[in-house]
């Protein structure tokens, strides 16, 4: 999951032109700006941010007083402070208040980087040793997955195998064979387990609207788009998105979803502005994408990008011994 920087400094000029830097450093990290403790703490609120630097002289709330109610919140954050008021005495006091580590202004980038590189280790490890303890504590494999045969056991270590990941999964096979089962057992054992897993009929939702489902809306839109709303995408926001039978959808859509899986945004329908989402990909389909791809009906970078670990649940013919006498 892509890791998320906050920069708090009541100077944007300064606060953009940090971002700029570790931006450049950290290509994978995505850097949030506030301008003031008030809205840190309202960052913060939303979850998924792992490291902050602050100022620690600003108007209102200092440094200091973000610093002891942001880890009196979320004892994991990881916090570096700056200041242009540098000395021994207030390095110290930030340490001792629960800093990982201090910078002093102008901040030099090789401290920068060396910081906020340990900083994003720090963070790394203690979302791996949490997930370490989720998995110990998650719960088995759904009782509707039965069957003891070669075959079942084979699909059952493919679950659990693909579902320590975070990468996107295609589960095919034939009707009837449980895809949707596998794909909510993926999500079930995965670390996202806690966050929301949504799921989306494709076949059911009419061309038209399908793409303001998944993506959602903005006010005036189209004819009857009386209020905004929010995309399927965004509610499933730190969680697993499931669509069910991907190889239905129009190519339109094929082309927008791409997009997801490349920038990890979407663009509600009638906007020019971007959302980023943290959503992991689920997808079942019972159909020979290869094929369609080939007549043109599927776009094939997308296969590839949804292909990326795949799952086939066996028919029940292929595990007679499964079958009740």
């Amino acid at each position: 999951m892509q890791q998320r920087i906050l920069l708090v400094d009541d100077e944007r000029d300064f606060a953009q032109g940090l971002a700029r830097l570790i931006s450049a450093g950290f290509p994978d990290a995505e850097c949030v700006l506030a301008e003031s403790s008030a809205e840190a703490l309202e960052q913060l609120g939303g979850g998924e941010i792992g490291l902050m630097l602050t100022d620690l002289r600003m108007p209102g709330l200092d440094g200091q007083d973000l610093l002891r109610q942001a880890l009196a919140a979320d004892p994991n954050l990881t916090v570096i402070m700056l200041t242009g008021h540098g000395s021994v005495e207030v390095a110290v006091a930030a340490l001792k208040a629960g800093a990982y580590d201090f910078l002093t202004k102008p901040v030099d980038q090789g401290e920068l980087f060396r910081a906020v590189g340990k900083g994003l280790d720090r963070v790394r490890l203690l979302g791996e040793n949490r997930a370490l303890r989720e998995l110990t504590r998650r719960p088995e494999l759904d009782r509707s997955l039965i069957g003891s045969s070669p075959p079942m056991q084979r699909l059952k270590e493919a679950i659990a195998a693909v579902a320590a990941s975070d990468y996107t999964v295609l589960v095919r096979g034939e009707s009837g064979t449980g895809k949707e089962l596998v794909a909510a057992n993926i999500h079930r054992l995965s670390p996202r387990a806690a966050r929301p897993f949504v799921t989306v009929n494709c076949p059911a939702i009419p061309e038209h609207l399908l793409e303001s489902e998944l993506f959602g809306h903005v006010k005036g839109a189209f004819t009857g788009a009386d209020k905004g709303r929010r995309g399927l995408f965004v509610a499933a926001s730190g969680g697993s998105i499931l669509l069910d039978e991907i190889g239905d959808i129009p190519m339109t859509v094929q082309t927008k979803l791409l997009r997801v899986l490349q920038e990890h945004e979407v663009r509600p329908v009638g906007s020019s502005d971007t959302v980023k989402v943290d959503v992991r990909i689920l997808a079942t389909t019972n159909q020979n994408l290869e094929a369609r791809i080939s007549s043109g009906q599927f776009r094939q970078d997308l296969f590839y990008r949804l292909n990326v670990l795949a799952v086939t649940p066996p028919p029940l013919r292929d595990r007679r011994e499964d079958i009740p006498l």
